[in-house]
């Protein structure tokens, strides 16, 4: 069986169980296939609902990029709130922000029943860089008259008491954001799943999904299971099981490291146990984790770096913001594959009678997850239509190999912009 890839979270996770692989034929009434967030999300809130499903994992669940990510959980969507209200109106803008919110609300409560080794702080930051332009305070108090996430506006001084960089012209912090140990997360969703009747398989295959008179029929190397539904939600490690869906998005690596544990250096810069990120489209996004480390991440591309190269990168995003941390030593490094869709939205609703997808969470996969699978569940237990929400945003061609060029090539052109906009920057205080 596949074991977990190098990462604080593999190196830190609450358990070590599994879950056997399907040998044999069976029937369900529901097949997720994916044992990622989104797929134990779907098994998850099934099974509290009293449903019959099935969930087939091909590797260890959570071993793709729902057990790597940077562990920030927040309400909202890769695309934000103004292009949402700019395309399709306030009305449906704010009601596609509750879902997000109530979704956010499910996650810190599940967080909360694991501990602390989960839910590993609360709040975040949204820093502008010293270079853009002076619009925050507006956007924020626009937040918060339309949707009322209680963003509180961070001024220059206060936020350079927080936060030792130049970099950062000011900021403001979204309290309802969550810290999250992801993979802890999707492993305790695992076991709650199974406590409320769910079948779950490890180490199965999902070679194909072939019509079986009403139902179809998931065929894997060691077996079947014929179902009434199935869910998609393997991430980016679906391949072809759905065509349609495989064209329609592009697969992104993220890149992680954690330092070696150094909290007095670490406070001497980043004096908040808030998580923090920029408004930039290549942003760095960071927390200082509850053991002294600091995790990193950031950066963007269509394939993968080398340990070393992300390493490297990485450690050099790091002290470009805060030169006084140069000294520290990068512990792990790692990538995770996320696809992303053309229209930046999540993938959330039906592809055909009975066949279901949940997928394209971008960067916000911890929350979004989570509501594809009160969604999808909620739609198969109780006939619930909230995942229409989604339906407007279609499944476009996102290109294929020549889509991932394209997003690389857009990516650098922000590289670039950023570079040349930026002024010398140092520590401070």
């Amino acid at each position: 069986m596949q074991v977990y890839p190098d990462t604080h979270y593999a190196a830190t996770r609450d358990d070590d169980a599994r879950w056997p692989g399907l040998d044999g034929d069976c029937e369900t009434e529901t097949c997720v296939i994916g044992g990622g967030l989104a797929g134990l999300a779907t098994a998850l809130a099934l099974a509290e609902r009293k449903r019959s499903v099935v969930l087939l994992e091909a590797n260890r669940l959570g071993w793709g990029a729902s057990g790597r990510n940077g562990g920030f959980a927040s309400a909202g969507y890769p695309l934000s709130m103004r292009e949402l209200v700019a395309r399709h109106g306030l009305s449906d803008a704010l009601a596609l922000w509750r879902l997000s919110a109530e979704a956010l609300a499910i996650v810190g409560r599940r967080a909360e029943a694991l501990g602390p080794t989960t839910r590993q702080g609360q709040g975040a930051l949204r820093c502008r860089m010293a270079w853009q332009p002076d619009n925050l305070r507006s956007h924020v108090d626009w937040m918060n008259d339309q949707f009322g996430p209680g963003f509180v506006y961070l001024p220059p001084t206060e936020l350079r008491d927080m936060l030792a960089t130049d970099a950062y012209a000011d900021a403001f912090v979204n309290p309802a954001s969550l810290q999250i140990q992801p993979l802890n997360l999707a492993r305790g969703m695992a076991h709650a799943a199974v406590r409320a009747g769910a079948r779950i398989h490890e180490g199965t295959t999902v070679v194909g999904v072939k019509a079986a008179g009403a139902a179809r029929k998931v065929v894997t190397r060691t077996g079947t299971v014929v179902a009434r539904h199935v869910v998609l939600a393997g991430g980016a490690h679906l391949g072809m099981l759905d065509t349609r869906l495989g064209l329609a998005t592009v697969p992104v690596a993220s890149f992680v490291v954690t330092t070696n544990p150094a909290p007095e250096k670490l406070q001497e810069a980043i004096r908040t146990r808030f998580a923090v990120s920029d408004l930039r489209v290549a942003t760095d996004y960071y927390r200082v984790l509850p053991d002294g480390r600091l995790l990193w991440g950031g950066r963007a591309n269509a394939f993968a770096y080398s340990t070393e190269g992300i390493r490297a990168r990485l450690k050099s995003d790091i002290t470009r913001i805060y030169p006084q941390l140069s000294s520290l030593g990068i512990e792990r490094a790692w990538s995770g594959l996320m696809p992303i869709a053309r229209h930046r939205m999540p993938v959330i609703g039906p592809l055909a009678e009975g066949l279901w997808a949940a997928a394209c969470f971008g960067g916000l996969g911890l929350v979004n997850t989570t509501l594809a699978g009160e969604l999808i569940a909620s739609a198969i237990a109780d006939g619930d239509d909230r995942h229409r929400r989604f339906a407007p945003f279609g499944l476009p061609f996102a290109g294929g190999s020549i889509g991932r060029a394209a997003f690389q090539l857009i990516y650098w052109r922000h590289q670039i912009e950023d570079r040349l906009r930026r002024p010398r920057t140092g520590a401070k205080g």
